[in-house]
């Protein structure tokens, strides 16, 4: 299977001089760091921190995706990418880019999975916007972290989330009131416990499902 992690596929020694063909850029946590009517047509890859990626209409916006090291994005798009936390980008030319992946077909292989992912996880947060209510989020999103993120433990699930709640909010577009109201709602029903504020554990399952 797939090395889903670029970075990982950029350290193997049959992919020695690849990095070469990009350039680190560094951006500071809320910077934008592109916008759907710059001039520049990149791929970039996650090297440090977190990216959202989000579409802008009036005074809402509704995020796609949140990248994390080795997650990769193509910049010709319709939406914006912001830096979530101080981040480092690898960034290359989008025909550089192509011409990487012509001469390195195991390195293709990978860039396709992990934009298939970002593709997938995009459409399923559209559609969780489209057609379904703030708390039915939520519990979308608890149970994506859950199978992707969660670490089994005696007591439950413990979810590394590493967004707060503000973060979060941006992720099931709902206010922080409202994300945090959820949350004291989801404890108090036994459904999981608030360890900090990146960290939760879910208590049962189950119970979230039938939700």
């Amino acid at each position: 299977m797939p090395d889903q992690n670029l970075l990982n596929v950029l350290s193997l020694p049959e992919h020695a001089g690849l990095l070469s063909m990009f350039h680190e850029k560094k951006y500071r946590k809320k910077e934008l760091i592109y916008h759907p009517n710059h001039g520049d047509n990149n791929v970039f890859i996650v090297k440090e921190g977190k990216v959202r990626i989000f579409l802008a209409s009036n005074d809402k916006e509704f995020t796609l995706s949140i990248l994390e090291p080795g997650d990769a994005y193509s910049t010709h798009t319709r939406a914006f990418t912001q830096a979530l936390c101080d981040c480092v980008l690898l960034i290359c030319k989008t025909q550089d880019f192509g011409q990487i992946m012509m001469q390195n077909p195991t390195f293709a292989m990978n860039t396709v999975k992990v934009l298939g992912d970002l593709l997938k996880n995009s459409f399923t947060i559209i559609t969780n916007l489209a057609f379904q209510n703030t708390n039915q989020r939520m519990k979308e999103y608890l149970l994506s972290m859950a199978e992707d993120k969660g670490i089994l433990c005696e007591k439950g699930i413990l979810i590394e989330i590493g967004q707060d709640t503000g973060q979060v909010a941006m992720i099931v577009g709902a206010s922080r009131q409202t994300v945090s109201s959820i949350f004291s709602e989801f404890c108090r029903l036994g459904i999981m416990e608030r360890i900090n504020r990146k960290t939760i554990l879910i208590t049962d399952l189950e119970k979230l499902k039938s939700l």
